[in-house]
């Protein structure tokens, strides 16, 4: 049976072999130049819009719509800056007479080193976490009144944000954690 299956592909190899592909490469491109293009008609509505916004075609702009279009864009850029700032705005930190507040930091991880970096300093791995047990760093930082972002640096390399606390984004598509320390005669948020 297997002396039949190995003499048929062997046969077959043979006459492939013997018979080279057709090229189509000419009647294929004399089709392609043969074809119509689409009616616009015909063309799906987001192949128009595409073509609509990319067809190279001459633009003009008169000097005064041009400044109006100016003046628009720095009105719409300006809008959030103008305005009184809420009173309830979340302070980022406290002032130097603010008295601290001590505030005990802890993440359970498999690490060679951990460290805290925030808005309290600058983003700057600046505090040395210590392994209380095994997998369990902890620190405890004097921090003033006010909102404050912040991540652990694992081993130097990974930012993770305290799972026992807030997250909110770091605007770069990864996370942190938030912590509000605020007086008792200190507005909600």
């Amino acid at each position: 049976m297997t002396d039949k299956i190995d003499r048929v592909i062997h046969e077959t190899r043979a006459f492939l072999a013997e018979r080279p592909a057709p090229d189509l490469r000419g009647a294929v491109m004399s089709r392609i130049q043969n074809l119509e293009p689409l009616a616009a008609a015909e063309r799906p509505a987001l192949k128009r819009l595409a073509l609509l916004l990319w067809a190279p075609r001459e633009v003009s702009i008169r000097p005064a719509f041009a400044l109006v279009a100016a003046v628009a864009v720095i009105a719409i850029l300006a809008v959030p800056y103008l305005g009184p700032v809420p009173a309830t705005a979340p302070q980022v930190a406290g002032n130097a007479d603010d008295p601290h507040v001590f505030v005990q930091f802890h993440i359970e991880t498999a690490a060679m080193r951990v460290q805290l970096a925030g808005s309290f300093t600058n983003w700057q791995p600046s505090y040395d976490l210590r392994q209380s047990s095994p997998g369990v760093w902890t620190i405890t930082v004097p921090l003033t009144q006010g909102v404050h972002d912040y991540a652990f640096v694992v081993d130097g390399q990974q930012w993770v944000p305290d799972p026992h606390a807030p997250q909110i984004g770091d605007g770069f598509g990864g996370m942190n954690s938030r912590l509000a320390l605020l007086h008792t005669d200190t507005p909600e948020l």
